[in-house]
């Protein structure tokens, strides 16, 4: 989330993979295998790095994955500005973004989604759309935790804009839909500026149960943001940078939560009757 601050970022770059890397666990490499489009065949060997040939809609599907995507605006009372974020939409309505950005319904509240913060083809600043973030819906986790906020955004705005027209990424539940060593790209607001793309320049350095991370360069207000494999499928939901164990204001790799884990943890509340969490699941269709 983007603070104002002087000096450093929440990103780092890690080493780049290398010649005799080990891959992924073969059941995770199966299933990544499954989400390569049919027709696309080129793609695993893409992934395993002989190939940097792509189908040309992929800058197409692309622009429509950005178009999910947007600022969030938080405000004390009086709609005093308190910082900004990232976050994407998942469904009808329905915004994922990290707790650390919204980590209440009071705070949600108060927040605005604000859609085309960006320059179009003309390098001039595009008309942007504002949403008011609702409190009817609402589910968390903590920012030492999973770091997650699954929250509502009002239909429609003041303008009589659709959030329908943004569309939204559909969230998998399966593992696999990233492996080690894969490319991976953030769309995001850094420092809450104009909407921006870390495209491709980057590698997932290592796949834990909760967590995968990568070396993608981000800033404050790109937490929030979704890390998308080369369909542009969420892969998991950025929300922080790894510290050098050692050396004061570097940093190693940006860590994301997986999106499987966000999506098992939910159900697991879904099952337990969270009203929020049940109808959230439904939106999502899991």
């Amino acid at each position: 989330m983007a603070k104002a601050r002087t000096g450093g970022c929440d990103c780092g770059r890690g080493e780049e993979s290398r010649e005799g890397d080990v891959w992924d666990e073969p059941e995770r490499l199966q299933v990544r295998r499954t989400l390569i489009p049919e027709g696309d065949n080129t793609a695993f060997e893409r992934i395993m790095g002989v190939s940097d040939i792509f189908p040309i809609n992929y800058l197409s599907r692309g622009v429509a994955a950005a178009r999910a995507v947007c600022k969030v605006q938080l405000y004390r009372g009086g709609r005093i500005p308190a910082g900004a974020g990232s976050g994407f939409l998942v469904g009808p309505n329905l915004l994922l973004t990290n707790n650390h950005v919204i980590r209440s319904r009071n705070s949600a509240a108060l927040a605005k989604a604000i859609f085309r913060y960006e320059m179009n083809e003309d390098f001039s600043l595009d008309r942007t759309a504002e949403f008011s973030i609702t409190d009817e819906l609402f589910f968390t986790s903590p920012s030492n935790q999973l770091d997650f906020s699954f929250v509502s955004v009002e239909g429609d705005n003041e303008g009589k804009v659709a959030l329908a027209d943004f569309g939204f990424l559909r969230l998998l539940p399966q593992s696999g839909k990233a492996v080690k060593g894969e490319p991976v790209s953030i769309i995001h607001h850094p420092n809450g500026g104009l909407k921006s793309l870390s495209l491709r320049n980057s590698s997932i350095l290592s796949a834990h149960e909760q967590f995968i991370t990568y070396t993608s360069d981000t800033l404050p207000g790109s937490s929030g943001a979704p890390v998308l494999n080369d369909q542009w499928l969420p892969v998991a939901l950025h929300h922080r940078s790894i510290p050098h164990p050692s050396h004061r204001n570097k940093w190693i790799a940006n860590r994301g939560i997986r999106i499987s884990a966000i999506l098992a943890n939910l159900k697991l509340h879904a099952s337990k009757r969270n009203t929020d969490a049940v109808r959230i699941a439904e939106l999502l269709e899991l």
